[in-house]
Protein backbone atom coordinates (compact mmCIF):
# COMPACT_ATOMS: atom_id res chain seq x y z
CA UNK A 1 0.00 0.00 0.00
CA UNK A 2 2.82 2.44 0.89
CA UNK A 3 4.66 1.62 -2.35
CA UNK A 4 1.57 2.65 -4.32
CA UNK A 5 0.23 5.64 -2.44
CA UNK A 6 3.38 7.14 -0.88
CA UNK A 7 4.84 8.19 -4.24
CA UNK A 8 1.43 9.37 -5.46
CA UNK A 9 0.95 11.56 -2.38
CA UNK A 10 4.34 13.25 -2.76
CA UNK A 11 3.96 13.44 -6.55
CA UNK A 12 0.64 15.33 -6.60
CA UNK A 13 1.98 18.61 -5.14
CA UNK A 14 4.91 18.46 -7.57
CA UNK A 15 2.57 18.01 -10.50
CA UNK A 16 0.42 20.91 -9.28
CA UNK A 17 3.50 23.12 -9.03
CA UNK A 18 4.42 22.18 -12.59
CA UNK A 19 0.98 23.21 -13.82
CA UNK A 20 1.26 26.44 -11.84
CA UNK A 21 4.63 27.22 -13.44
CA UNK A 22 2.92 26.85 -16.80
CA UNK A 23 -0.33 28.73 -16.10
CA UNK A 24 0.57 31.17 -13.34
CA UNK A 25 4.32 31.50 -12.81
CA UNK A 26 3.90 34.27 -10.24
CA UNK A 27 1.79 31.95 -8.04
CA UNK A 28 4.31 29.14 -8.44
CA UNK A 29 7.23 31.39 -7.54
CA UNK A 30 5.33 32.73 -4.53
CA UNK A 31 4.52 29.19 -3.37
CA UNK A 32 8.26 28.50 -3.38
CA UNK A 33 9.10 31.82 -1.71
CA UNK A 34 10.94 32.82 -4.85
CA UNK A 35 10.83 35.72 -7.29
CA UNK A 36 10.33 35.73 -11.01
CA UNK A 37 13.34 36.67 -13.07
CA UNK A 38 13.14 38.81 -16.22
CA UNK A 39 13.83 38.45 -19.93
CA UNK A 40 15.54 35.28 -21.13
CA UNK A 41 16.14 34.27 -17.50
CA UNK A 42 12.35 34.28 -16.94
CA UNK A 43 11.84 32.02 -19.94
CA UNK A 44 14.47 29.62 -18.63
CA UNK A 45 13.07 29.78 -15.08
CA UNK A 46 9.53 28.97 -16.20
CA UNK A 47 10.56 26.31 -18.72
CA UNK A 48 13.02 24.51 -16.45
CA UNK A 49 10.79 24.73 -13.37
CA UNK A 50 7.67 23.52 -15.20
CA UNK A 51 9.61 20.62 -16.74
CA UNK A 52 11.17 19.65 -13.40
CA UNK A 53 7.95 19.68 -11.40
CA UNK A 54 5.77 18.12 -14.10
CA UNK A 55 8.37 15.45 -14.83
CA UNK A 56 9.18 14.46 -11.27
CA UNK A 57 5.52 14.58 -10.23
CA UNK A 58 4.46 12.45 -13.19
CA UNK A 59 7.23 9.90 -12.58
CA UNK A 60 6.28 9.51 -8.92
CA UNK A 61 2.55 9.25 -9.63
CA UNK A 62 2.89 6.92 -12.62
CA UNK A 63 5.46 4.81 -10.78
CA UNK A 64 3.22 4.45 -7.76
CA UNK A 65 0.09 3.63 -9.74
CA UNK A 66 1.94 1.18 -12.01
CA UNK A 67 3.96 -0.23 -9.11
CA UNK A 68 7.14 0.53 -11.09
CA UNK A 69 10.14 0.90 -8.79
CA UNK A 70 12.32 2.42 -11.52
CA UNK A 71 9.91 5.27 -12.27
CA UNK A 72 9.47 5.96 -8.56
CA UNK A 73 13.21 6.02 -7.92
CA UNK A 74 13.93 8.29 -10.89
CA UNK A 75 11.27 10.77 -9.76
CA UNK A 76 12.52 10.65 -6.19
CA UNK A 77 16.14 11.12 -7.23
CA UNK A 78 15.28 14.17 -9.32
CA UNK A 79 13.73 15.81 -6.28
CA UNK A 80 16.28 14.45 -3.81
CA UNK A 81 19.22 15.87 -5.75
CA UNK A 82 17.88 19.38 -5.24
CA UNK A 83 18.74 19.20 -1.52
CA UNK A 84 22.54 18.93 -1.90
CA UNK A 85 22.42 21.53 -4.68
CA UNK A 86 20.63 23.93 -2.31
CA UNK A 87 23.21 23.29 0.39
CA UNK A 88 26.03 23.97 -2.06
CA UNK A 89 24.26 27.14 -3.23
CA UNK A 90 24.09 28.36 0.37
CA UNK A 91 27.56 27.34 1.51
CA UNK A 92 29.56 28.08 -1.62
CA UNK A 93 27.62 30.67 -3.57
CA UNK A 94 26.12 32.88 -0.86
CA UNK A 95 22.49 31.77 -1.14
CA UNK A 96 20.13 31.44 1.80
CA UNK A 97 20.11 28.15 3.69
CA UNK A 98 16.50 27.07 3.09
CA UNK A 99 15.93 24.21 5.52
CA UNK A 100 12.20 23.67 4.98
CA UNK A 101 12.46 22.89 1.26
CA UNK A 102 15.54 20.75 1.90
CA UNK A 103 13.56 18.68 4.40
CA UNK A 104 10.69 18.27 1.91
CA UNK A 105 13.14 17.18 -0.79
CA UNK A 106 14.84 14.66 1.48
CA UNK A 107 11.49 13.27 2.66
CA UNK A 108 10.32 12.97 -0.96
CA UNK A 109 13.49 11.07 -1.83
CA UNK A 110 13.09 8.78 1.21
CA UNK A 111 9.46 8.03 0.33
CA UNK A 112 10.55 7.14 -3.21
CA UNK A 113 13.51 5.07 -2.02
CA UNK A 114 11.50 3.01 0.48
CA UNK A 115 8.58 2.57 -1.91
CA UNK A 116 10.93 1.35 -4.66
CA UNK A 117 12.71 -0.93 -2.18
CA UNK A 118 9.37 -2.36 -1.02
CA UNK A 119 8.40 -3.09 -4.63
CA UNK A 120 11.78 -4.68 -5.36
CA UNK A 121 11.55 -6.88 -2.27
CA UNK A 122 8.05 -8.01 -3.28
CA UNK A 123 9.29 -9.28 -6.65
Amino acid sequence: MFAKYGPVLVGIPLLILGVLWTLSPSMAAEALTSELLTGAALTTQIGDSAAFFLGSGFLLIAGGLRQNATLILIGGCLVGLVAPARIIAALVHGGDMTLEPIIVEVVTFLVAYFAAKQLSNAS
